[in-house]
């Protein structure tokens, strides 16, 4: 008998979160409102990100400051590592996509 497997898995730099997530004072929002910057700036797929961020703080945060808004952000593989620390650093939660 042959058995074939998959021993690991491969997965793309995609994540999803929510972007308006509640933090625990201002400083780390600001905090984590840098580095969503920074990451979107460097994201695959940045330019989409940024109209749904702007969308987003130019009209409906001002109707609801709780909402979620839900992103993902396509990272390139070899920043998986930083984004992932950065974004625990800062307290937001965040999954990978597989």
């Amino acid at each position: 008998m042959n058995l074939n497997s998959i021993s690991s898995q491969s997965f793309a730099g995609k994540y999803s979160l929510n972007a308006n997530q509640a933090m625990p004072n201002q400083d780390a929002c600001l905090k984590r409102d840098t580095l969503l910057g920074f990451w979107t700036q460097n994201a695959k797929n940045g330019d989409k990100v940024y109209k749904q961020l702007s969308d987003f703080y130019m009209n409906g945060y001002n109707k609801n400051p709780n909402a979620p808004l839900n992103i993902v952000l396509d990272i390139p593989d070899s920043e998986d590592k930083n984004f992932e620390a950065s974004m625990k650093a800062v307290g937001q939660n965040f999954s990978r996509l597989a």
